[in-house]
């Protein structure tokens, strides 16, 4: 049933992607080229709309036909719920920012607003336990928490929305890994969840990647970021193993360490954090000369490696747990001093005077791919 779904999800999120580029072209709705962009033509940027029908229509279906997935079980329960609400209200957010141009300000209210609903009805960070340690529970502190992680995911998602194929590949990659660890847990209605996920990111990719027809905008990148969030959370919750949560974020960490990296980084250069930039790892690897989709490629491959260590993780013990962590560390630290080291490569190329390449490397953020 389930390779059902994901088909069914996938054809849809095909189909709309390709009604929607259509649609962009007639309305004038596209991500036009400037300095901070990847991308040198006028692009369309509806193509989240194809993500979002590709998922809603198909847990609608499920709503209708029902979930058998190796065992009975209605697909509206209270977690699919959850998806539905904070995936739809931040869908919308992103979509009236794609056509209208939202101030930042509204738009982080409105995500503050779903994510506060959403945590209000049940879905909570409420233990971390680290390696060689103890359970601790957040008490009062587990609400904050949990808002900065749903909004602040949401936005780290819509940031890595740069070049083409990245968003939509690793939407695919951390659906697979959800998939897994619900159908460990037996929770059938978020394993069902992430398969529709995964098969409206792959309907989409197919005109994202390798050439971008278009581009999934704000309506999707941020509908992904929170729903993947959400996941994170209840799976988190739904697990009896205290050790999931970590594990989980240890699964979406590609993300987060180059989001931090490069925040940190701009803060003890005096950068304005608010201000556009081009300073994440993966831009920076596009501007040292490497392509979209080699890019695209070592980026779902360390996905794909965070993954299983994830898997790993779940079921080591805790020095097993500590060493995993390390690995992790290492491979970052390794990663970003290669980052460096092409860089340097390349601007040692560059003939004096050329100017092409110089320490502003990373300064400013594509709006687009």
């Amino acid at each position: 049933m389930l390779w059902i779904l994901f088909l069914v999800s996938a054809l849809i999120a095909y189909g709309v992607t390709k009604l929607s580029i259509v649609l962009s072209l007639r309305r004038g709705v596209l991500d036009l080229p400037n300095p901070r962009s990847s991308h040198s033509r006028p692009v369309p940027r509806m193509g989240g709309l194809g993500i979002l029908a590709g998922f809603f229509l198909s847990t609608a279906g499920l709503g209708v036909f029902g979930l058998r997935a190796g065992m009975d079980a209605g697909i509206f329960t209270r977690d699919v719920l959850l998806v539905v609400i904070a995936g739809a209200g931040v869908a919308i957010t992103g979509l009236c920012d794609d056509l209208y141009h939202l101030k930042p300000a509204t738009k982080f209210l409105m995500q503050f607003v779903l994510a506060g609903l959403v945590i209000v009805l049940g879905a909570r960070v409420e233990i971390l336990t680290f390696p060689l340690a103890g359970p601790l529970a957040l008490g009062v502190i587990a609400y904050p928490i949990t808002l900065l992680w749903l909004t602040g995911f949401a936005n780290i998602f819509n940031f890595m929305d740069g070049i083409n194929g990245l968003a939509a590949g690793t939407g695919v990659v951390y659906s697979g890994l959800f998939f897994l660890v619900a159908g460990w847990q037996n929770n059938p209605d978020l394993a069902a969840i992430a398969v529709l996920l995964a098969g409206s990111c792959l309907g989409f990719l197919f005109h994202n990647f390798p050439q971008a027809r278009t581009f999934m905008g704000d309506t999707g990148s941020l509908f992904l970021g929170i729903v993947f969030a959400l996941l994170v959370v209840r799976l988190a919750q739904r697990s009896h193993n205290p050790a999931s949560l970590v594990a989980l974020v240890l699964g979406t960490s590609v993300y987060l360490w180059d989001s931090g990296f490069t925040l940190l980084r701009r803060l003890k250069h005096g950068e304005n954090i608010f201000r556009a930039h081009r300073s994440h790892l993966y831009q920076r690897l596009v501007q040292a000369g490497w392509s979209h989709v080699k890019v695209t490629s070592l980026y779902l491959f360390l996905h794909m490696f965070l993954a299983a260590l994830a898997l790993a993780y779940v079921w080591s013990s805790e020095l097993g747990r500590l060493w995993i962590l390390l690995s992790a560390a290492v491979v970052f630290s390794g990663f970003t001093l290669a980052v460096y080291g092409l860089e340097r490569r390349r601007m040692a190329s560059k003939l004096p005077g050329d100017g092409k390449i110089s320490d502003s490397l990373s300064q400013g953020r594509p709006s687009g791919q």
